[in-house]
């Protein structure tokens, strides 16, 4: 039997089976993560078009789930090819509206002829009004930068403009994504939607092609713009510390700009040698008096002056937490530890999130069923049981999230007002200062 199958996708624009999975998909990723911004839905077009989202790659499968969870269009993903051979996943990710895509490292002998097939119904579908949705870094990784860019966009624009000239009204929208802790539960979640990016000056009849490089530009530019870029990339390490003092994902608006401003002004600093060398050396001081990158300097801020207020009524809400999720409880801590083995960061709240999509309402249901069996009128038994497992389950989840900011406000001023910390302290507020320096002084 052929293992590797010429896969045509059907030319669809939106199904019922993605329709269920998506509700789904966008209940997990609000279990799960903490939404505290969810900016820019006014840049989508009211009318119906086909449309290309682009978007940062960080946190593994977590991603795509949160792209598909939170916009409203059904989105199309182009998926590599291996995953679509199983002839079960093939079937639900057709339905799902998935694409496969094919890679040199398939050694198929006709790659370029499947991929072929591939385009044909990218470009047939996004006739139609679909929405796909791309991560234009070409892979995942848990920093918080955007790495430099594949040019498979330009190509498929390009390609698909020259199949149908209906498709020079194609938009293309940035999404920016910025997680405060990516496995962390009920920790914050920033999405902001950019503003469409221009391509058809660059679009050239002749050759049928869009300009890549200046292109290119452009989306990383524009992406730059809605999630955190750190530079210079080689600094990374030593810069991210500071980075996540400034609490981004909690940035809105004018505040969101003055980060961006921010992280501008580090990129153009960066520049400078003697800069670059003091920010060094202040940050491999503070790593002597113990601190580490998986230490969170949310809590600390970048001075003493904006610590996070307590949250002293959510500690008195812990007992009724407790009991609220008790029909929970047992799998969430099972979720929990057997994520929280997995070595690779970006994949530990995939695992969480979509193993509860799954095991919650399971769950609920058989110990619903139980408590229906034991109860005089079945019924009310069952739908007393399911309301308190799921909002008892909600209800804890957003009390989670406020005892995070209490813990985080206890934390800053354990860091800022005792005295053992004094040395660390030092090494902290000179770090600061050697960023924040102003390289023409």
């Amino acid at each position: 039997m052929d293992r590797r199958p010429i896969i045509i996708p059907p030319v669809q624009r939106v199904t019922l089976t993605h329709f269920l999975t998506r509700e789904l998909v966008r209940q997990g990723i609000k279990r799960f993560h903490r939404i505290v911004n969810h900016e820019g839905g006014e840049n989508l077009p009211n009318e119906k078009c086909p449309m290309i989202f682009v978007s940062n790659h960080q946190n593994g499968l977590m991603d795509p789930m949160v792209v598909s969870g939170l916009l409203k269009p059904q989105l199309h993903w182009l998926t590599r090819a291996d995953v679509f051979w199983n002839p079960f996943a093939r079937k639900y990710l057709m339905e799902c509206n998935g694409i496969p895509i094919y890679r040199q490292r398939d050694r198929l002998p006709d790659l370029i002829k499947r991929n072929e097939i591939i385009w044909d119904c990218c470009t047939k579908r996004l006739e139609k009004g679909a929405v796909l949705s791309l991560f234009p870094e070409g892979n995942h990784l848990s920093k918080k930068t955007i790495r430099k860019l594949k040019r498979g966009l330009s190509d498929l624009i390009g390609l698909a403009v020259s199949r149908s000239e209906k498709l020079m009204r194609l938009k293309v929208i940035p999404v920016g994504i910025d997680y405060e802790d990516y496995p962390g539960y009920k920790r914050r979640l920033s999405f902001r939607i950019g503003k469409e990016i221009e391509w058809r000056d660059l679009y050239d009849v002749k050759t049928k092609c869009i300009d890549y490089l200046k292109f290119t530009a452009r989306v990383q530019e524009a992406m730059s713009t809605l999630a955190i870029d750190i530079r210079p990339a080689e600094m990374y390490d030593d810069l991210y510390p500071y980075v996540r003092a400034m609490n981004t994902t909690k940035a809105k608006n004018e505040a969101w700009r003055v980060i961006l401003t921010e992280l501008d002004r580090i990129a153009e600093a960066g520049k400078s040698e003697k800069w670059r060398s003091d920010v060094i050396d202040a940050a491999k001081s503070l790593r002597e008096y113990g601190f580490d990158n998986s230490m969170r300097s949310e809590p600390w801020g970048l001075d003493a002056n904006h610590m996070a207020k307590k949250k002293v009524w959510a500690v008195s809400l812990i007992p009724f937490s407790w009991i609220a999720n008790a029909p929970t409880a047992i799998q969430q801590y099972l979720i929990n530890r057997r994520g929280d083995q997995i070595k690779a960061l970006e994949f530990r709240s995939t695992l969480k999130a979509v193993s509860a999509m799954f095991i919650y309402p399971l769950s609920w249901t058989f110990i619903a069923i139980f408590a229906g069996i034991y109860t005089p009128q079945f019924w009310v038994g069952f739908l007393g049981v399911w309301t308190w497992a799921t909002f008892g389950n909600r209800f804890y989840g957003w009390l989670q999230g406020h005892l995070h900011d209490h813990c985080d406000a206890l934390e800053g001023r354990r860091f800022w007002e005792t005295e053992g910390n004094h040395d660390l302290r030092k090494a902290w507020t000179h770090y600061i200062e050697m960023i924040q320096k102003d390289t023409a002084a």
